[in-house]
């Protein structure tokens, strides 16, 4: 048997680690790019949830408000919004407004909200509706 053929070469054995090395690296990037997303997709999931218990709460305190007709509404809107902002979630509110219809009555209120860096915005009507008399 010759002695050239019992082992490996240099050229070959620095060719196998040079190869070993290049595939560590591609899955070092790949595994980082992994990883990236999946923060992404933990923020993204994160911020959804956030947003759906924020218009939870805002829409279960607007279907609590029952404005009778009689009543100066703007005493309810101004409650509600005060409760709004001493909340859990006061620290993420940035605006509260009525919305009125053509006659100026009071329907429901849009609230302006920050989560995450990102402008959320929720309508909620009040579930009773005043009683206006069309007949004049």
């Amino acid at each position: 048997m010759n002695q050239n053929e019992a082992a490996f070469s240099l050229i070959e054995t620095l060719l196998t680690i040079a190869i070993i090395l290049i595939l560590g690296s591609l899955l070092v990037v790949s595994s980082n790019t992994a990883a990236l997303g999946a923060l992404q997709s933990f923020k993204a999931v994160n911020t959804a949830a956030m947003v759906t218990r924020i218009d939870r709460h805002i829409r279960a305190r607007t279907d609590s408000v029952h404005i009778p007709y009689w009543a100066d509404s703007k005493r309810y809107t101004d409650a509600l919004a005060s409760e709004l902002f001493q909340s859990k979630i006061g620290t993420y509110i940035k605006s509260i407004r009525t919305i009125s219809d053509r006659s100026m009555s009071v329907r429901g209120i849009e609230v302006v909200y920050t989560v995450n860096n990102r402008e959320m915005r929720t309508v909620a009507l009040f579930p009773s509706v005043t009683i206006v008399d069309t007949t004049q």
